[in-house]
């Protein structure tokens, strides 16, 4: 699935339409150039989960934990040299299906990708519009689009 945005408040309300329906263990891989709109995007999908706190990219501290309606771990892999180093950070624990999470710049972590994701690409078209590239895989994500208002 595509799907054009024509400014940052439209990818923000994608982004919350698309948390309003996450769900404990889901995994969102975000991949595109710098200024895309990856955290632009996160921001609305923390909204979509209730989640009050000002939303940041990680890209210094590589994770960030908030509480919402579930608890959500974002993640900037940018900096990383390698998916080894997210394995040091305690990847693992993040893992227990009861938290959702997403990666920017997913594409440098592929080894750690699970079976089941979202992957959202995110490509410039012009100053302000994005296009946005959905690819579900898994069973949980087959559907998800279905009675989605986009």
């Amino acid at each position: 699935m595509v799907i054009l945005s024509n400014s940052s408040l439209e990818t923000m309300e994608l982004g919350k339409r698309i948390g309003e329906k996450a769900e404990p263990g889901d995994f969102y891989i975000l991949i595109g150039d710098l200024g895309t709109g990856k955290t632009t995007f996160l921001k609305g999908f923390a909204k979509g989960l209730g989640i009050d706190s000002t939303i940041t990219s990680p890209s210094f501290i590589i994770v960030k934990e908030y509480k919402g309606r579930y608890p959500f771990i974002h993640i900037d892999a940018y900096r990383l040299n390698s998916y080894i180093e997210l394995l040091n950070l305690g990847w693992e624990e993040y893992l227990n299906g009861k938290n959702i999470i997403a990666v920017e710049w997913g594409d440098r972590i592929v080894e750690l990708w699970p079976d089941e994701y979202l992957k959202i690409s995110f490509f410039h078209k012009s100053l302000e519009t994005r296009e946005l590239h959905f690819e579900p895989r898994g069973e949980r994500f087959k559907n998800f689009f279905k009675n989605l208002s986009l």
